[in-house]
């Protein structure tokens, strides 16, 4: 990897400012639906690729600088074109580790990429793994999953916003699912790939949908427990969710009923019994419907 000191990876942040700017003024709104022929335009730059995972290596210097992840996540981070998952306007801040806004009222966000891999981490996602995602915004985290768990796991993401999910849905290459049922707005799938794992998205309320997921994992003994990722804050411990975690299975989220009290909390079954822990304060944006 490029030393972060070396001069390649800062005049990399300066030409995706530079690079970026070729989509600016594409729309009217920046919060209008981002239309499929632009986002196809951007996954096809490759300048602005190069750009992007240049750029993206200092982001890596960094996160290995602050924490101590796994070397699989930060390759996830480096690997995975977080340019794609944000608006068209934000590509310039798209190596930043900072959230990113996707909607003018604030209800769904881009999560720094620090705070996908400190909840990765606390679940002990490792090849193999079958993760449970709350929140998938336009699909940055599950893209992340699917690279760590790699073609023999399994990464499942719900989105309450129906736009949210279709966008999501095209970049991560999900194809409408015809096993979709009534408990779902919609439901689509892509299977494993280079990119990594198989990914099942669904679209409607995260709480019920996902305590469906786990009451069905809890009949398959032969798979393995699901691991849990909420990417936004609920206002109450998710006591049902806790409930139909299968043994071993583990649930981080944050909680709490204002931004400026969140709390990550992390739950584990454990031979029957639930054990919860408490890692410090978050922000994240709110819970809508019941999750």
């Amino acid at each position: 990897m490029t030393s972060p000191t070396s001069t390649e990876p800062r005049a990399a942040v300066a030409s995706l400012a530079a690079l970026a700017s070729r989509y600016d003024g594409r729309r009217p709104d920046r919060w209008s639906p981002v239309p499929e022929p632009l986002d196809a335009a951007i996954a096809h730059d490759v300048e602005l690729a190069a750009a992007g995972r240049v750029a993206r290596s200092l982001l890596v210097a960094e996160l290995a600088r602050r924490f101590e992840f796994p070397a699989r996540y930060l390759d996830a981070i480096l690997l995975v074109p977080r340019e794609r998952f944000v608006l068209p306007e934000d590509l310039a801040a798209s190596a930043d580790d900072t959230p990113l806004p996707l909607d003018r009222a604030g209800h769904a966000t881009v999560s720094a990429p620090h705070a996908y891999l400190l909840t990765f981490s606390l679940l002990g996602l490792a090849p193999g793994d079958r993760l449970l995602e709350l929140g998938t915004g336009t699909g940055y985290g599950a893209a992340l999953a699917r690279r760590i768990v790699g073609p023999a796991g399994h990464v499942t993401s719900i989105e309450i916003d129906p736009a949210l999910h279709a966008r999501a849905a095209r970049l991560l290459g999900a194809r409408p699912d015809p096993r979709g049922d009534d408990a779902a707005l919609a439901c689509s799938s892509a299977g494993p790939s280079l990119d990594g794992a198989s990914v099942a998205l669904m679209c409607g309320d995260g709480r019920s949908l996902a305590e469906r997921v786990l009451s069905i994992g809890r009949t398959l003994p032969s798979e393995r427990p699901w691991k849990v990722a909420v990417t936004y804050a609920l206002t109450d411990p998710p006591a049902a969710l806790e409930e139909q975690l299968a043994d071993g299975g583990v649930l981080v989220a944050p909680v709490g009923a204002w931004e400026g009290h969140q709390e990550l909390m992390r739950v584990e079954r454990r031979q029957g019994a639930l054990l919860r822990e408490v890692h410090g304060a978050v922000r994240y944006v709110a819970e809508r419907g019941r999750g």
